[in-house]
């Protein structure tokens, strides 16, 4: 009698959720989207992201600085800089703010975002268990390498009381400025002062809220023409192959017919967008080349970076001359090869 009981609940069960299912698929209001809108949303993704450049955006040096983030770090001699860009997100809800506005407004035209926060976390994981193993890595680049995004962002920005005013108004001055991610070069910027001088009350995120929209057209265009040309004619990087000193190779040992430098070019000559690079330093002990075109995407899609292209060609150093080599590549516009000695 029991089973009988619990089999008849089965079935009211059964035909409740068969009749939840039936009704989902004939209203327009469902929940779950139909196969056709599947379809259509995964074509609109990709076209966006075939079209559109990626975007992550950072706080400036100059702001990090003011923030008290922005810390020197002496290393024999030469004085590079910690970044401290979680501290300052927590420290400044304003800072958090800005970002997540400007993300807002390039997410409206359809350029995919990395969002600086949620990178940091993922590297905070990663970097607890590299610290297990000794490994040491530039923040900034692993930023960078870990979202790969197309396009660098810098806001900088301060809210200044005018000490003249009756009421002591504040106004905001704020610049951003869109890098290349692999030269560092400008691409665009736009700067703007004395934003919200004549209200009584403002504050930073009200102000960049309000202004930021009308400034963006012109920048997003920019970027845009710029990606344009980085899809025709390929990104740029630099290249250094180098051999350490007791590898016991030199650059201009024979490697079949030609010298291994010589090998170099004429892989960098099948390999490169136009055959365009430029040779800057050619000694016994490294070759260095700026202006290097490269594809931006391999023959899967994929982003192709000066990592990748690294990669590629210490294979080539591996089979074609037979030596050891390691890609130490940290940067996404910096490819170094180094080579270590015979195999």
């Amino acid at each position: 009698m029991n089973m009988f009981k619990n089999l008849l609940l089965v079935i009211a069960i059964a035909s409740l959720f068969a009749g939840c299912g039936s009704s989902s698929q004939n209203t327009s209001d469902s929940l779950l989207p139909t196969d056709g809108q599947v379809q259509a949303k995964k074509k609109s993704s990709n076209a966006i992201t075939q079209s559109m450049p990626s975007i992550i955006v950072f706080p400036s040096d100059a702001m990090l600085k003011r923030l008290g983030h922005l810390k020197e770090v002496q290393n024999q001699g030469t004085i590079s800089y910690e970044r401290q860009y979680q501290q300052a997100l927590i420290d400044d809800e304003s800072l958090k703010f800005t970002v997540a506005v400007i993300e807002e407004e390039f997410a409206k035209v359809g350029f995919p975002l990395e969002n600086l926060e949620q990178i940091l976390k993922q590297i905070a994981t990663n970097t607890a268990m590299d610290e297990m193993t000794g490994v040491a890595k530039d923040l900034r680049s692993e930023l960078l390498n870990t979202a790969r995004p197309d396009y660098i962002i810098e806001v900088d920005y301060d809210l200044i009381t005018d000490a003249t005013s009756r009421n002591l108004n504040k106004s905001l001055m704020y610049s951003i400025k869109v890098l290349d991610v692999y030269t560092n070069k400008t691409v665009a910027s736009i700067s703007k002062t004395n934003v919200g001088k004549e209200q009584t009350e403002n504050d930073t995120p009200s102000l960049i809220k309000g202004d930021l929209p009308n400034s963006l057209n012109e920048l997003e265009a920019q970027v845009t023409q710029h990606y344009a040309g980085l899809l025709a004619n390929g990104i740029e990087i630099t290249l250094r192959v180098t051999t350490t000193k007791d590898s016991g190779v030199e650059l201009d040992d024979d490697c079949g017919t030609e010298e291994i430098g010589e090998k170099v070019v004429e892989w960098l000559k099948e390999n490169t967008v136009n055959q365009a690079y430029k040779m800057s330093k050619n000694t016994s002990t490294e070759m260095f080349f700026t202006n290097v075109r490269i594809y931006s995407q391999d023959e899967n899609g994929q982003k192709y970076t000066a990592y990748d292209f690294a990669k590629d060609l210490k294979k080539g150093i591996k089979s074609g001359c037979g030596l050891d080599a390691s890609n130490k590549t940290q940067s996404l516009g910096d490819a170094l090869i180094v080579i270590e000695g015979t195999r």
